[in-house]
């Protein structure tokens, strides 16, 4: 599995954060609202912004940020043990 930005994803895809790209502010940000590598996200919306759920937060990212934040698909036994 390749690495893409959480902005290519569509909406209910399962996914797990590989890496965050970009400032140390930037990933300190999105650190403390849970965007860290190995968090498993589910896409609720891509446009105007991504929204993902994780766990029974729900986040709003503008595009730009949501394309620093790697992504792997989520492993099909992880998406189902969530359900």
């Amino acid at each position: 599995m390749r690495p893409r930005g959480l902005s290519a994803c569509r909406p209910r895809d399962r996914v797990v954060v590989e890496s965050v790209a970009g400032d140390a502010a930037r990933i300190d940000r999105l650190a403390a609202v849970g965007i860290l590598p190995g968090v498993e996200l589910l896409v609720q919306q891509t446009r105007p912004v991504v929204v993902v759920e994780s766990g029974e937060t729900v986040l709003a990212l503008e595009r730009e940020i949501a394309a620093a934040v790697q992504i792997v698909d989520a492993p099909a036994e992880l998406g189902e043990a969530a359900e």
